[in-house]
């Protein structure tokens, strides 16, 4: 008798990181509801992520190209998907989109994109904005992760409505409302009365964090109780650092790496602040605003969507130094504003951004089909 759940396959492209979209997908296929769905992680570079899924008990393969136009790659691709007998495939971002859109062609097997980043889809070459409006023009429908993307496959590459699906990343709320930071500011060496800016990102250029280590070398000659911390990974090999070096202020910056304890690290925060060039849907932001932390953003694409200035945080002006240290010695001048922000920021994130809504979107899309 045939197994009546539905297999779906999730595209990423890399299982080395776990970036924003890498981390939706490890979500939505950890909740998914298991007597309806049965899912595998595809992934095109191998990584330690993989362990993720695999003790979970998702089936998780690792295929990778050895040339520009790898016929052989698109058939083992489409070798794995007949074989775990697929029904639905979902690639995330638009290289596992082209490579799922090969593998699919002339099966029954039906395709739903998730973008993840506007900016990224008005940055592609000539061709690649060709091809990426014929390949969407050709799937059974199209998710965007926030109102801008939606808004630019309306307007820009006029797919029609029905096929354009609004499901915005969501995020465990009850992880990062009632995380606890267990001494760590003590094992950090942040003194009780210490005001902490911190940001829990990748180190990446367009994370624009030297901006914000320039406009804290400021305020921390103002505000010798200011602490400002980074937690990341660091792919410009030591750069920030060196920088905050120069700025004199090395003794006032920690820069921790990796972390595997973002709630309960974010409970150490007075203030969150991402200086990004762009971002998608930044979900480092809707933690940090359910952790009840005060937020303040980049007045850029995927920021200013979730930061409403003056309503549940502050914008500054995009590469705006001054701007930023304004925003910044606005909320640290006044408790009651950072309170305001906190209270608003959990409300906001809890109604629209939780991980049950996304899920139960995700699951109402792929029954539909």
């Amino acid at each position: 008798m045939r197994n009546v759940k539905k297999k779906i396959a999730f595209v990423v492209w890399t299982l080395a990181d776990m970036g924003g979209s890498e981390r939706v997908v490890y979500d939505i296929v950890r909740n998914l509801g298991k007597n309806r769905y049965s899912s595998i992680v595809v992934g095109f570079e191998d990584g330690p992520f993989r362990a993720l899924y695999e003790n979970l008990g998702i089936k998780t393969y690792c295929i990778s190209k050895s040339k520009k136009i790898d016929a052989d790659f698109v058939k083992q691709f489409r070798g794995i998907l007949t074989d775990e007998q697929v029904e639905i495939v979902n690639p995330h971002h638009f290289s596992p989109l082209v490579y799922s859109f090969l593998a699919t062609r002339f099966t029954p097997i039906k395709l739903i994109y998730t973008e993840h980043s506007r900016w990224q889809l008005e940055q592609l070459p000539p061709v690649k904005k060709v091809a990426n409006r014929l390949m969407l023009g050709n799937v059974e429908g199209v998710v965007a992760i926030s109102e801008q993307i939606e808004d630019y496959y309306l307007k820009n590459l006029r797919i029609p409505k029905n096929r354009v699906h609004l499901i915005p990343n969501g995020i465990d709320v009850e992880a990062f409302r009632n995380a606890r930071s267990d001494g760590l500011r003590e094992k950090l060496g942040i003194g009780p009365n210490e005001t902490v800016i911190g940001v829990v990102a990748n180190i990446r250029p367009e994370k624009n964090l030297k901006l914000l280590v320039s406009a804290f070398s400021d305020l921390a000659k103002e505000h010798g109780n200011t602490v400002l911390v980074i937690a990341g990974q660091d792919f410009m090999n030591g750069e920030l650092h060196s920088f905050a070096s120069r700025s004199g202020i090395l003794d006032r910056v920690l820069f921790l790496g990796r972390r595997e304890d973002v709630p309960g690290l974010l409970r150490l925060f007075d203030i969150f602040c991402l200086p990004s060039k762009y971002e998608g849907m930044p979900l480092t932001v809707l933690e940090a605003m359910a952790a009840g932390v005060p937020v303040v953003g980049a007045d850029v694409l995927g920021i200013n969507e979730v930061v409403r200035h003056s309503e549940n945080g502050l914008l500054f002006r995009p590469d705006d130094r001054e701007s930023l240290i304004a925003c910044l010695l606005c909320l640290i001048r006044d408790d009651s504003l950072r309170r305001r922000f906190s209270l608003s920021g959990k409300a906001f994130v809890e109604k629209m951004y939780s991980l049950e809504r996304t899920i139960r979107q995700y699951e109402e899309l792929f029954s539909a089909l």
